[in-house]
């Protein structure tokens, strides 16, 4: 288990500031150059290039690169209560055939909002919020002209993590191995400010100005709406790091409780054995004790450990978190191999899952 410090005397994590490390904004390419050269050193250290698919022996390629979310949500043992409620459309559907689908969907719901997103979406892009039929109507227009499969899924409130999973083996059970917390960028409207300016005064919300810049472009339809005195708004509501949103190294609250709520439904997915779940709970208390958590998006050997994005931590540190994972994923796959598990080939997968791109 990672660990990020002591946690001791502590229920909650200690509150960070909202900001972004130089290295957040170089290009990915040339943050992976050292990372990738590293893992070329561990793949001909143990002679297997097909050591990390074999971790995720019972997913097409391994898991190498996205796919579908409803196809892997599948995988799950039925009546999982990890599993959140969701729906496919087809972006070729009528207008008037997916409105049906939406209210028949919606009256299956406590809270009547919802989530429009692709099925085979990346890093939060194109995430859509539905709050009423109008806002249904305005997100399909969206999803009917970019074509493709489009999930429609219930919103889950709370607080969100992402948790990475491991097993090590088929003999052991899997665990949590790192935890992230991912934190939005809260304001509560005064009745006189707009959204945009709320953002840039700096009260409430300590985060530096590349943070308030990436929040501002992401709410930039919104930048004059003024908001009623005391009405909070979530600005960030889709936590991704590239839009805005800031990521925390909560490792060190792992616990037992967790592992039995998350990893115990993990361990029953034949041929999973590492990637990230993105999931939400209620509180911190219902999360540490492994109730109530919803997984709203679960990912494979593609996966980023993506508590490396703490503000906390330099390139350095960065950069020896994503080997150390990497690393985990070699030796899970080593384990099935040994253990007779179906193997992946590396050069098919990584020609077959590049052509998809």
């Amino acid at each position: 288990m990672t660990k990020t410090g002591s946690t001791k005397n502590r229920t909650t994590p200690p509150d960070i500031r909202l900001e972004r490390r130089w290295w957040h904004e170089i290009p990915m390419w040339l943050f992976y150059v050292p990372v990738a050269i590293g893992i070329v050193a561990m793949l001909l250290r143990y002679r297997s290039f097909s050591a990390p698919l074999c971790a995720n022996y019972g997913l097409e390629h391994g898991g190498l690169y996205p796919a579908s979310k409803e196809a892997f949500f599948d995988r799950f043992p039925p009546g999982c209560p990890l599993l959140v409620k969701q729906t496919a459309l087809d972006a070729a559907l009528a207008a008037d055939e997916a409105l049906a689908r939406y209210r028949a969907f919606a009256r299956t719901l406590d809270d009547p909002r919802a989530v429009l997103k692709p099925d085979e979406g990346v890093q939060g892009t194109d995430v859509l919020w539905i709050n009423s039929i109008p806002d249904f109507k305005n997100a399909w227009q969206q999803a009917a002209a970019s074509g493709g499969t489009w999930l429609l899924q219930e919103f889950v409130g709370g607080v969100e993590v992402g948790l990475f999973y491991v097993r090590d083996s088929p003999a052991v059970h899997g665990r949590i191995v790192s935890m992230t917390l991912k934190r939005g960028f809260p304001v509560t409207g005064d009745g006189r400010r707009t959204i945009g300016e709320l953002i840039n005064a700096g009260d409430g919300v300590d985060a530096d100005r590349q943070t308030r810049r990436r929040v501002a472009k992401y709410n930039r339809l919104q930048l004059q709406r003024v908001p009623k005195a005391g009405e909070a708004v979530d600005l960030m509501p889709v936590r991704n790091h590239h839009l805005g949103a800031t990521f925390q190294d909560i490792s060190g609250f792992i616990t037992d409780a967790l592992n039995a709520g998350v990893a115990s439904h993990l361990d029953a997915i034949e041929g999973y054995h590492y990637g990230r779940l993105d999931a939400r709970a209620p509180d911190y208390e219902s999360l540490f004790a492994g109730r109530s958590i919803k997984v709203l998006e679960a990912n494979a050997l593609y996966s980023e450990p993506v508590h490396a994005y703490d503000p906390r931590y330099g390139l350095l540190k960065a950069t020896g978190i994503f080997l150390s994972h990497w690393h985990l994923a070699i030796r899970a796959g080593l384990a099935n191999q040994r253990a007779g598990k179906p193997r992946i080939a590396f050069w098919r997968s990584v020609f077959k899952a590049g052509s998809k791109s």
